[in-house]
């Protein structure tokens, strides 16, 4: 089984890198466009355009309350009941493989990687603020701060990154 878990993880590492690069995230932070009128002009000297560093990822206490609930009733028998991997082989969800897997990442990635591919039997099948707060409850066990409610939008999610 230890080597399955492992095989599990190393796929939603690939799935995670593969969003990302399908989000358009790039490992630079920096993009780099032509001039305006460079090609009228003949000339071809790039604008660098800085993008924006995104904000931290939060969420409300309520959201998480919620989301643990939810988390309890169709989460757990795959992902134990305390985030660490269950009976039926999920993933853990908090630590070291969650931090390497979406630690730094857009928000974006979890929230898309679990709305498209959870339930394994049902992908898909909760609302987007259900989704939603089930990421609270998960950020909050992995340590992350309260503060702000979480989006429920990919376009909002895209803006705040995985970091503590």
């Amino acid at each position: 089984m230890h080597s399955s878990r492992n095989g599990r993880r190393g796929g939603l590492a690939l799935a995670s890198a593969a969003l990302l690069v399908s989000l358009g995230f790039a490992p630079s932070a920096v993009a780099i466009e032509p001039t305006p009128g460079a090609a009228e002009r003949g000339a071809g000297a790039p604008i660098i355009l800085a993008q924006a560093a995104p904000a931290k990822v939060s969420y409300s206490n309520d959201q998480a309350k919620r989301g643990e609930a939810q988390y309890k009733e169709t989460c757990v028998d795959c992902h134990g009941d305390d985030l660490r991997g269950g009976l039926n082989g999920g993933p853990p969800l908090r630590g070291g493989m969650f931090n390497k897997d979406f630690g730094g990442n857009p928000a974006s990635a979890l929230f898309l990687f679990m709305s498209t591919l959870m339930p394994p039997e049902a992908p898909g099948r909760f609302s987007e603020s259900v989704y939603a707060d089930l990421m609270a409850y998960v950020l909050q066990v992995n340590g992350f701060d309260a503060g702000a409610a979480l989006p429920s939008n990919v376009d909002a999610l895209n803006k705040l990154v995985i970091e503590k």
